[in-house]
């Protein structure tokens, strides 16, 4: 998201999902989580480009997954998924404003499970339509969400 929490995500990460959390205080202007956009894309008021969205949905969550790791296993609580831990994001360009970091455990992208592969797809390609992105994750076991308005630019 152009770089779509991350993403997702997460879903944007790998695959991780859980009920989404209660908003988070705003990320600073510097950071922030959501399949990112391109640098000309994001805006310090936290918006991403329609156009933006819909050029990373097209290129497919493969070549999005391609710019983060994720832990070989998921985090687990209480015998249940969790979330995906973000192991590294790859290409700083790609991740630039986006308030993410190893370590972070993603947990759903707009509110969407994203603990199979089908859920992170359905997760990634709502991204396209939708009014906004939301990447829900912890950090250092806090609660956290990124949120980015997706407005047309077209």
């Amino acid at each position: 998201m152009g770089k779509l929490v991350s993403i997702g995500f997460a879903c944007l990460v790998g695959c991780g999902g859980a009920a989404p959390l209660p908003p988070a205080p705003p990320p600073p202007p510097a950071a922030s989580a959501r399949p990112p956009a391109p640098p000309d894309a994001r805006a310090a008021d936290h918006k991403l480009a329609r156009s933006a969205v819909h050029a990373v949905v097209a290129q497919g969550l493969g070549a999005f997954l391609q710019h983060v790791d994720v832990d070989d296993h998921p985090v687990m609580s209480g015998g249940r998924f969790h979330g995906f831990r973000i192991a590294a994001l790859r290409d700083a360009a790609f991740w630039a404003g986006v308030d993410l970091k190893p370590g972070d455990v993603v947990t759903s992208v707009n509110g969407l499970p994203i603990e199979r592969p089908e859920q992170a797809q359905t997760a990634f390609d709502s991204l396209d339509v939708a009014s906004e992105l939301r990447v829900a994750f912890e950090r250092d076991g806090h609660p956290q969400e990124l949120v980015y308005a997706i407005v047309d630019d077209r």
